[in-house]
């Protein structure tokens, strides 16, 4: 990795990402609260209503934006829908004009900037897109107008087939997902100029790339490099072994084996135990993936359903978000999270913010908010805390408590009828006291001074702990 993409990627570290589905986010103009919010369709929101809201995503405390890609989609209304969320591609060359135009998309970065924000655009270099199933007009589309261009139509069958997921056609024949010969050297050129001329044109900050085990693993280290930013790739997938082989092709991945553990513990019933979690989500995570301080970390995203859909108990919704948070890796915000949006299967996890009025009081805005800030404070505090790896205090089958630079968080699954009380050895200097301070009710206590030191935690209604030391946060 050049010098240029480790420093991006060492800066991506210390991020808060925002996640924004353009066309679900905001208008241009002014709110509309009462406007559509849902189903397949094209909605309104543009890049000029990101840039109008930029306020309340900084309020919040993210300090980067990842925002859905940007080409001209297909048309066509099909059986599901329209190309809202920007995967249907038909040019390449051009900008969808739903969301606005390239100016409006220039400036918005710009404004990013201008607040010491990044901005990290979804990409798909993996196909385009054709709606049906009959004769495919070549010629409509943009940079690859030809059927060589294109492995032949046939759908993946196995997507644990490496060779099937390269060469065979994603979706089915109400929209089918042309897969675009990524292995052919040609090919590959033109999508290096095209990333280099995509990221100094609007000055993009990082890349998502969307379908990775579905391009040829070659493809990406000369793109990537081409593009001299850090990039997440979406590997699809919830073994680390899996994840950590792509890896070697890339900067970093989207934690996939990290939400499907997050998911097992706090969400879906029978959860499993904190310690199977800790075995899991950390320790095999670490056996087969290089850096773990460098995937992208999420609970919601536009591809699988809200975690309100699948719990109702709120104490075990404030795990899942501090686990979020506060774990190894770079946290991301999917849009409606600090909401409280609940939503299953896609469409129904993309409804419109602008249903939520932007509310900035909501309890779970400000409860997000405190979480990200005090994170944020911790990374201004001690510089290496992105490049630390948490290190386990406690672990039984309800509770695991790590510590990271600065703080100790207390991860609790037994739900909101649960209590717990246990001691924690803290280690501290010789000779000093351990002091801590609760983030939410901001109590001051001390551990024993014994040696090391111990602290007593109690765990009220399963709630989960974030402790720091009080100087750690910086006002």
């Amino acid at each position: 990795m050049s010098s240029t993409l480790q420093q991006s990627t060492q800066r991506w570290k210390t991020q808060c990402i925002y996640q924004i589905l353009t066309d679900r986010f905001a208008f241009s103009d002014e709110d509309h609260p009462k406007a559509p919010s849902t189903g397949r369709m094209y909605l309104g929101g543009t890049w000029r209503g990101i840039a109008r809201k930029l306020d309340y995503i900084q309020e919040l405390g993210c300090t980067a934006v990842w925002i859905s890609p940007i080409v001209k989609n297909i048309e066509d209304v099909t059986g599901y829908g329209q190309g809202y969320h920007g995967y249907w591609a038909q040019d390449l060359l051009d900008v969808n004009p739903h969301f606005g135009t390239k100016q409006d998309l220039i400036d918005l970065v710009q404004q990013l900037h201008d607040r010491n924000m990044l901005c990290m655009v979804d990409i798909v270099v993996n196909h385009m897109a054709h709606a049906g199933s009959g004769e495919i007009d070549y010629s409509k589309y943009r940079p690859f107008n030809s059927e060589a261009d294109y492995h032949p139509r046939r759908y993946v069958q196995n997507y644990d087939d490496t060779v099937d997921c390269e060469t065979g056609w994603l979706g089915d024949d109400t929209v089918g997902l042309m897969d675009i010969r990524t292995e052919e050297p040609r090919i590959q050129a033109f999508f290096q100029d095209w990333i280099r001329d995509l990221v100094e044109t609007y000055h993009f900050d990082g890349l998502r790339i969307d379908t990775i085990k579905h391009v040829h693993r070659e493809f990406y280290p000369p793109f990537i490099e081409a593009s001299k930013v850090f990039t997440f790739g979406e590997v699809f997938h919830g073994d680390p072994r899996y994840v950590g082989d792509y890896l070697q092709y890339m900067p970093s991945s989207i934690n996939y084996p990290l939400y499907y553990q997050i998911r097992k513990a706090f969400a879906q019933l029978p959860r499993i135990s904190m310690k199977e979690f800790y075995d899991k989500a950390i320790l095999e995570a670490r056996a087969y993936i290089p850096d773990t301080t460098v995937l992208g970390n999420f609970i919601e995203n536009h591809d699988v359903p809200r975690i309100l859909g699948m719990t109702s108990d709120s104490s075990l919704l404030l795990n899942a978000l501090v686990a979020l948070i506060y774990l190894d890796g770079i946290p991301i915000v999917f849009q409606g999270q600090e909401q409280m949006f609940v939503g299953g299967d896609d469409p129904e996890n993309r409804n419109a913010l602008w249903s939520s009025h932007y509310d900035t009081t909501h309890f779970m805005f400000n409860v997000l908010s405190k979480m990200i800030h005090v994170r944020q404070s911790l990374i201004q505090k001690f510089p290496d805390f992105c490049n630390t790896l948490s290190n386990c205090l406690y672990l039984d089958n309800h509770n695991y408590v790590f510590e990271r630079p600065g703080c100790i968080v207390c991860l609790c699954n037994g739900g909101s009828n649960s209590n717990f009380k246990f001691p924690v050895n803290v280690p501290v200097e010789q000779g000093t006291v351990a002091r801590f301070m609760d983030i939410w009710t901001e109590e001051i206590f001390d551990a024993s001074p014994s040696s090391p030191s111990t602290l007593n935690l109690i765990v009220d209604a399963g709630l989960p702990k974030v402790l720091v030391q009080p100087s750690s946060i910086l006002r």
